[in-house]
């Protein structure tokens, strides 16, 4: 089958608010898994990329970030997308003042199936080798339209090669489609899309950075290895003298207690204006063990609030990804007197 129709070329370019297309999606799925803790993600689609987010229990907040050089085709139609976005709007809020509508974004916001869309991109390399949707027939399972044209069962996983996709979105309302195809064998897949909730914000930005360092990876590794599980919380440490950098953890199995210095074979940079201990739910730092696992390097930050943000610098076969987890800190006692003294 001639993939000239690549969602069928220019005339649907023209039609659709975005297109895309992945030489190899394995660097797209392994991103995604990052940040699959939770079954649903909200998709920003914009002209500089896309970035997917989930966000648990109002404490953190998670984001793939895939940059244009990622795609090998990457054509976002900024003003279809605006004119799309406002007669959205339009539909939704018929009394919209005009100065609403006109505000619009340029950027496209939809609620995606995070895990049937991994599930999908993954269709022909599975934990069994094989096409779970193969068949003659097409399949709907849980907003997922798939047919497939596969040839029974006569691609073997050792002679599999690279799975390319075809990515393309006509704007909100509309499905998000795939078109996989590898070694001759071509399935489409459909995606049911949904208005995205508010995004939690976290609001990171919005008091300075007062800590800041990048370490290698592999030692955070060992050091997430040697936490307690049974600890509720993990306390992080940033301080301008020695030791510069601790981790420690207290649970059933006694205390854990890993000090770091700022050695260039440890630390790459580091920089601390203002002396912090602040404590995070383990269960919830945790979840980033995925990005850190594919991860080189790490970016550690921490606002004035003791808010924390991990950056993880993953490598690609064309350029490095970044994952983002940003986590709220757990109340101090000193604050919850605060509180107590405020609201009694």
């Amino acid at each position: 089958m001639d993939l000239s129709r690549d969602v069928n070329t220019a005339e649907a370019a023209e039609q659709s608010v975005f297109t895309a297309k992945l030489i190899n999606v394995r660097p797209l799925v392994n991103m995604l898994k990052t940040i699959g803790f939770r079954p649903r993600a909200i998709c920003t689609i914009s002209s500089s990329g896309i970035v997917f987010t989930v966000e648990d229990a109002q404490c953190i907040v998670a984001q793939a970030y895939l940059r244009t050089t990622l795609f090998s085709i990457f054509d976002y139609n900024t003003q279809l997308a605006k004119e799309r976005n406002m007669a959205r709007l339009a539909e939704i809020d018929p009394e919209a003042h005009g100065e609403e509508v006109e505000a619009a974004s340029e950027t496209t916001q939809i609620s995606l199936p995070l895990d049937n869309l991994i599930e999908c991109l993954s269709l022909f390399y599975g934990p069994s080798g094989s096409n779970s949707f193969s068949g003659s027939g097409g399949s709907n399972q849980g907003g997922i339209q798939s047919t497939s044209g596969a040839l029974g069962n006569q691609n073997p996983l050792d002679l599999r090669g690279a799975t390319t996709a075809h990515i393309a979105f006509n704007g909100p309302g509309s499905d998000f489609e795939l078109v996989l195809e590898e070694r001759g064998i071509i399935s489409m897949c459909r995606l049911a899309t949904f208005m995205p909730d508010v995004p939690v914000d976290l609001e990171f930005g919005k008091f300075p950075i007062v800590q800041q360092l990048i370490i290698r990876s592999e030692w955070l590794r060992d050091a997430f290895n040697e936490l307690d599980p049974t600890s509720d919380a993990v306390t992080l440490s940033i301080s301008s003298t020695a030791p510069y950098f601790r981790i420690s953890t207290v649970g059933n199995n006694g205390s854990t207690d890993m000090t770091y210095s700022k050695d260039e074979q440890i630390l790459d940079s580091f920089y601390c204006n203002e002396e912090q201990e602040n404590r995070y739910k383990l269960s919830q730092i945790l979840k980033c063990r995925q990005a850190l696992a594919m991860s080189d390097k790490t970016k550690i930050r921490v606002n004035q609030r003791g808010f924390l943000s991990f950056q993880f610098m993953i490598p690609t076969d064309v350029d490095v990804s970044f994952v983002n987890f940003v986590y709220a800190p757990l109340l101090h006692a000193d604050e919850l007197a605060d509180d107590a003294v405020r609201y009694p």
